[in-house]
């Protein structure tokens, strides 16, 4: 079966969601506090993978603006949470006409709905029955469920509506995909108390972490009961620790960040020293083991992604062990406080490894979480409020957007990111990206190439795409995201006394280190170079006279003239504010598009140009080199 709609409809912050598509990976994206989880959470209650956790809580769930005027109701019908859509696929429908009868099966759409009340109600058209449908409680599945007798192969002859129901579910509801949800709320804890975990247990009191420590257990061939027994611990460990072994290797070829990690178990008896209830009994601890340093820590104090991986596929081999491969997959902000390149690993384990099996809904409010190429698999999660025409707002709730609208700009952005990262892969194509600070950069290098080009010698090849950045930090920045390959981007980096050591700045080097770069203080002095000094001291105070036309006595000129080790750029900038006050701050943009602007043949006669073309044509021989 096929879940193709939902609609999500009085559960907590929810009034009426909307009804909305479901594709084959549905990312719902949208601020905190939103709804996103509520949605995911109301769906799971569907099917879960946890059965005591299927009904709708009337006093937690239902929304509280209204639940006292509910909960007064009496003989209505209760409420519905959620209203779902399917469809039956070619197996589905071969296997029910095989128990009924060829042509039982006269709509494959069959709608699924749940609410304040026990079981699922079902409405559809199969085996010679229709129309809506009273709750009856779910079919157990899985290990232990009981045996269900075998219908007779005829249609059944018509029947109420409650027969319908228990009809539907009874042949529909083995082939209904279980739910699995996961969430941070999920992620195993490194150390936990034997004794107080079996008192959850006893006590039906388990938490998610819980279950995924009850589910290693289980994958290890042991139980929480059998930890109770400290001599044959080294044989359980052991056993654990090859359980764990291929989940370890299985985050490896995704988890790009660290791959020489291992999994190790202790267990050992609580110390009077240690805080509750640790103090006393047995205590389970996982650690991490990096393979490199031969250095542990506790499973909680590493990577919160290492950690998300590894209990997220501790718990889904264990609901595969259970149920099978009939899954729908249910995960609630995955990646959650990742780096941006943990977080494109998280996600194409995602779409390699999961959605390649199953259908798959998540949240996210992360523009590295979205996959640019599947922007239509995008549902926006908002809450609407609207102005009725007396001036006061009227909440409607949190709606979800069957397409990617809204006008809601904080819930648009990390749609915007993504598509912003979108625009600048293809912004290259088959080009390589020269990253610059400012728009002058781009003026210069432009003008300098055509005059090489013209005079028949080497200017900048047609393949680099030069792109200003504003500033060294958004330079760095957006070199460090989009370079996963050296050969793909360059840098050309102009130091000046307001970043003077860059490289040995570890955060900004670190974002650099995958690029070529290419300082200016090579092809130019001082150390400090910026682009002005590519283009020189004569040639530069020359431009920003006829740019700025300046008197001939006041020309820059013939009083801005750098001394020994400064930058260009300083000089004319204070020549020009202690000599032309009047003219307001000095913009480097103005002689840059002068010169851009400008005809060849009296620019051409500037004083130094042949000096600063051979200085381009060095830096434009050292760049081509790189393609």
């Amino acid at each position: 079966m096929k879940l193709r709609r939902v609609q999500v409809k009085n559960f907590r912050c929810i009034e009426d969601s909307t009804e909305f598509s479901i594709c084959p990976v549905t990312c719902l994206v949208g601020k905190n506090g939103a709804g996103k989880t509520s949605h995911l959470e109301a769906i799971y209650k569907l099917n879960p993978d946890v059965e005591e956790l299927a009904d709708f809580d009337v006093l937690m769930e239902y929304p509280r603006a209204r639940r006292r005027e509910y909960q007064k109701r009496e003989g209505g019908e209760p409420d519905d949470a959620l209203i779902t859509t399917w469809e039956l696929e070619d197996a589905d429908v071969a296997q029910l006409e095989s128990v009924l009868g060829s042509g039982a099966v006269a709509s494959r759409t069959v709608v699924i709905k749940k609410g304040y009340y026990r079981g699922r109600k079902w409405s559809g058209s199969i085996g010679g029955q229709s129309g809506p449908a009273a709750p009856v409680p779910a079919t157990p599945t899985g290990p232990g469920a009981p045996a269900q007798p075998a219908d007779p192969v005829q249609t059944p002859p018509a029947a109420t509506a409650t027969c319908d129901s228990a009809f539907m579910e009874r042949h529909l509801g083995k082939l209904l995909p279980k739910l699995l949800y996961f969430s941070e709320w999920h992620m195993m804890q490194g150390r936990i108390s034997v004794d107080a975990l079996l008192q959850r247990k006893q006590k039906g009191e388990l938490t998610g972490p819980d279950r995924v420590f009850l589910a290693l257990l289980e994958l290890g061939g042991t139980s929480v009961e059998a930890l109770t027994s400290i001599e044959r611990s080294e044989e359980l460990i052991a056993d654990l620790e090859d359980a764990a072994r291929p989940i370890t290797e299985e985050i490896g070829v995704y988890w790009s960040q660290e791959r020489d990690l291992r999994i190790s178990f202790h267990l050992y008896p609580g110390r009077p020293g240690d805080l509750s209830p640790f103090d006393r009994g047995l205590v389970f601890e996982t650690r991490i083991v990096n393979m490199r340093t031969n250095l542990s820590l506790n499973f909680e104090e590493r990577s919160t992604g290492f950690v998300w991986f590894f209990s997220f596929l501790v718990w889904y081999s264990d609901v595969r062990k259970r149920y099978g491969d009939n899954l729908l997959v249910l995960l609630d902000d995955p990646g959650l406080g990742l780096h941006a390149k943990a977080q494109w690993d998280l996600l194409r384990y995602v779409y390699d490894k999961l959605a390649t099996q199953y259908p798959l809904i998540y949240t996210t409010h992360s523009p590295f979480m979205i996959d640019p190429e599947k922007i239509a698999w995008v549902r926006t999660v908002e809450e609407i409020i609207e102005h009725t025409p007396e001036g006061r707002l009227n909440y409607l709730g949190t709606k979800v957007g069957d397409e990617v609208l809204s006008t809601d700009h904080d819930t648009l952005l990390p749609l915007q990111a993504s598509l912003g990262y979108r625009i600048m892969r293809d912004l290259s194509g088959s080009k390589k990206l020269l990253l610059v600070e400012k728009p002058a950069d781009v003026f210069y290098l432009e003008w300098f190439s055509a005059r090489l080009n013209e005079r028949g010698r080497s200017g900048l090849h047609p393949s680099w795409t030069v792109v200003p950045c504003g500033d060294i930090v958004r330079l760095a920045t957006l070199a460090g995201l989009l370079a996963n390959e050296a050969s793909g981007f360059a840098v050309l980096l102009g130091l000046s006394k307001e970043h003077p050591d860059v490289m040995k700045h570890r955060e900004l080097a670190r974002m650099l280190e995958k690029c070529h770069i290419f300082p200016l203080s090579r092809y130019a002095e001082p150390a400090e170079s910026t682009i002005e000094d590519m283009v020189g001291p004569q040639m530069y105070a020359t431009l920003v006279d006829m740019a700025y036309k300046i008197p001939r006595k006041r020309r820059l000129s013939h009083t801005a003239q750098p001394a020994a080790g400064e930058p260009v750029l300083n000089a004319i900038q204070k020549a020009f504010a202690s000599n032309h006050p009047a003219a307001g701050n000095f913009d480097r943009t103005i002689p840059a598009e002068f010169l851009f602007r400008s005809g060849n043949k009296k620019l051409q006669k500037l004083p130094g140009i042949d000096e600063s073309m051979a200085r381009f044509e060095a830096l434009f021989g050292a760049l081509n080199a790189c393609l």
